[in-house]
């Protein structure tokens, strides 16, 4: 009880807008990211863990703006304790085996920097397998949407792998534009060849649209193929209704002769039934 309380009024000391700030809900067996890394995908692990710790107002710690005091400083205490529930935060989103390698290092900058060095260098092989995914990819028999996110999932994990700082000078607006582009005519060459009009006229528009442009536009085009389908197929429906009910008269037809054949005790010849049927044939047409 009086450690409760004693924690309790550590932290309310503590303004709530600090990065030393641990609240009520802070835990160490708490796990920042869905899946655990398991040194296959370095490069969207890291992108979880940075938005999870800017949510948490603790990614100081791993970036190195946040500095550790002086042991003989009034806020060592704090930044300890907040630093100690960062490690655990990291060790707990990463698999037994690499935690095995990380346990001896004292801050949360120097397992993040660790990490980095051992798994963030770019993948040769990796790349090249991506890339001629990406390459390679088309629509099938996939609808669009379908089409479009595999897409996206692809080209995101791409540019995750080659990764380009932000660029602030005046040809960062040229290089977004590169890219742009770049991703546009990947994601039209993928397209099933009953898009080719619609392609084209993307093609022509000038300057070429956004991808996400050319996503509105080619989903208004799948969806007005989904208005006029059942119009393509009304004929065919119909005659085969037709024929079913046909089918279905002649063979009601017979049973009630046959029925009434049984009921009276009747003994009629096979023709009789042939040539009711042919009468009955040629007054539905």
């Amino acid at each position: 009880m009086s450690n409760s309380s004693t924690n309790e009024s550590f932290t309310s000391s503590i303004d709530v807008s600090s990065p030393f700030f641990i609240g009520s809900s802070d835990n160490p067996n708490f796990v920042l990211v869905s899946n655990v890394f398991t040194s296959v995908g370095f490069n969207s692990w890291k992108l979880s863990m940075v938005i999870s710790l800017s949510a948490k107002n603790k990614l100081g710690f791993v970036d190195g703006t946040i500095i550790a005091p002086l042991s003989t400083s009034s806020t060592y205490s704090n930044w300890f304790r907040a630093n100690s529930m960062v490690v655990s935060w990291i060790l707990n989103s990463v698999s037994k085996m690499i935690v095995d390698s990380l346990l001896f290092l004292p801050t949360a900058k120097e397992i993040w920097q660790e990490l980095h060095h051992r798994f963030e260098q770019s993948d040769g092989a990796l790349i090249y397998q991506m890339q001629q995914q990406l390459y390679s990819l088309s629509q099938g028999a996939d609808d669009f949407s379908s089409y479009f996110t595999k897409f996206t999932k692809l080209w995101d994990k791409v540019r995750m792998i080659q990764f380009i700082p932000n660029c602030t000078c005046g040809a960062s607006v040229a290089i977004n534009k590169f890219f742009e582009e770049k991703r546009l005519i990947q994601l039209l060459m993928g397209l099933d060849e009953s898009y080719k009009i619609i392609r084209g006229e993307i093609l022509m528009m000038k300057p070429l649209p956004y991808v996400l442009t050319a996503y509105s536009l080619l989903i208004q085009e799948e969806r007005q193929r989904g208005i006029n389908l059942p119009s393509t197929l009304s004929n065919d429906a119909v005659i085969m209704q037709i024929s079913s009910d046909s089918s279905c008269a002649q063979n009601a037809h017979l049973q009630s002769l046959q029925e009434i054949r049984a009921h009276k005790g009747l003994i009629l010849p096979s023709y009789w039934f042939s040539f009711n049927l042919q009468i009955h044939e040629e007054q539905e047409r």
